[in-house]
């Protein structure tokens, strides 16, 4: 069942080169990014009033712009992400890999300490709220498959070729490889 959360949240609709995208605030900090406004969040929110000025909205689509721009490494955001103590761990891993790097599920598996735990692993990147800001795209399979992201493979490679455009990836073999 997923959790619903009742906190106010706020919402600005932004443009970026893998498409629009959604900004969605809490009180506490960013809560989600989507590909766009009818995308099923990965959380479900109460209630989103849009706000084009709120202030970390716009703090967050300039960063996204520098990061676009290659001016921009890493963010520097609140973050308000809700899910289980597990996805929190990965979501937080995730923040750990360095810009223009990957890493399969097996080695965030084995970072965590659990070999075994790698389908979870997968799951929680299924559930990361806040793709590009947490960077789940720099999670490849263990061949250097690119697998399932929320913004589609497309986006993924776009992504992972901003950071490294000499990245050698394996796009022909879609297979779920982890």
């Amino acid at each position: 069942m997923e959790e619903f959360i009742s906190d106010d949240y706020f919402y600005k609709d932004v443009d970026s080169p893998t498409g629009p995208l959604r900004l969605v605030a809490s009180r506490k900090g960013l809560a989600a990014v989507a590909w766009n406004a009818g995308d099923v969040f990965r959380i479900r929110l109460h209630e989103l009033k849009e706000s084009p000025g709120h202030a970390l909205l716009m703090e967050t689509e300039r960063q996204l712009n520098a990061y676009f721009e290659k001016k921009r490494r890493t963010f520097d955001l609140p973050l308000d992400l809700i899910g289980t103590g597990f996805q929190k761990k990965v979501w937080e891993a995730l923040r750990d890999i360095p810009f223009g790097q990957t890493k399969s599920y097996g080695d965030l598996a084995r970072q965590l300490g659990d070999l075994k735990a790698v389908r979870a692993v997968g799951g929680a990147l299924n559930k990361n709220p806040v793709p590009i800001i947490v960077p789940c795209h720099r999670v490849i399979g263990s061949s250097g498959v690119l697998t399932g992201f929320a913004g589609g493979i497309g986006t993924k490679d776009y992504l992972l070729r901003l950071e490294d455009p000499n990245l050698q990836l394996n796009l022909w073999d879609q297979q779920q490889d982890v």
